[in-house]
């Protein structure tokens, strides 16, 4: 899958773009950390279209400045409405709790769990161990380090193929284009890409250009 994030700021035009993004992609990520407001109702209209939900908290690097409880309860609120995906940090301490809910309720909603690291990344070991406490809480692995080298791609693209099928994997950068063309091929079950002048992560290459570059390498 392709996934292209939409970085809008209010709730109208995020749903305009998500729909100009899905004649690219197969799914978007409404980053609603970036919103400058948000309610239930507007969870429920982000629920009904092909997407991961993230709310990205300050403390890992996105843009959520309110309480952690809203933040939780807009969470809850897209498992409620059955949400193709929600994305939650592995940092975060409630983790435990919306995946009880979503089992609780029924919900057909997929869990992914993030980590980040911005500035660098890490070793093998130490990927390996986020991805298997990753995999421990939800139902997909998610990590987006800073490549800073081939070597670090390298890394990056070995862990995809070792978690094939439960894994996203991400090299911000430069350097970490190549985990971005590759991943699908690798293991990874989406790919981010950005519409022309909307990235939401360093490296990331757009939809169209990327597109071009899978047909020549399927």
């Amino acid at each position: 899958m392709i996934c292209i994030p939409v970085i809008d700021e209010t709730v109208s035009d995020a749903i305009n773009s998500a729909k100009e993004a899905l004649k690219y992609g197969d799914i978007v990520e409404f980053r609603v950390d970036l919103l400058n407001d948000v309610t239930f109702e507007d969870i429920e209209e982000f629920s009904k279209i092909p997407s991961i939900i993230t709310i990205r908290a300050e403390w890992e690097g996105g843009a959520w400045k309110k309480s952690n409880e809203e933040r939780i309860e807009l969470l809850k609120h897209a498992i409620k409405n059955n949400a193709k995906f929600i994305d939650i940090e592995l940092k975060e301490e409630k983790n435990l709790e919306l995946v009880k809910y979503r089992n609780e309720i029924g919900s057909t909603t997929k869990i992914i769990v993030s980590y980040h690291d911005f500035e660098k990344t890490p070793g093998i070991d130490k990927l390996i161990d986020v991805v298997e406490k990753e995999l421990k809480i939800g139902d997909i692995a998610k990590f987006a380090t800073f490549a800073h080298s081939k070597e670090d791609t390298l890394k990056i693209l070995n862990l995809m193929n070792k978690y094939s099928g439960k894994i996203i994997a991400i090299g911000m950068g430069e350097s970490g284009k190549l985990t971005r063309v590759l991943g699908l091929n690798f293991g990874s079950i989406l790919t981010f890409a950005s519409m022309e002048g909307k990235a939401s992560a360093p490296g990331q290459v757009d939809v169209k250009k990327l597109k071009e570059i899978l047909k020549l390498i399927d």
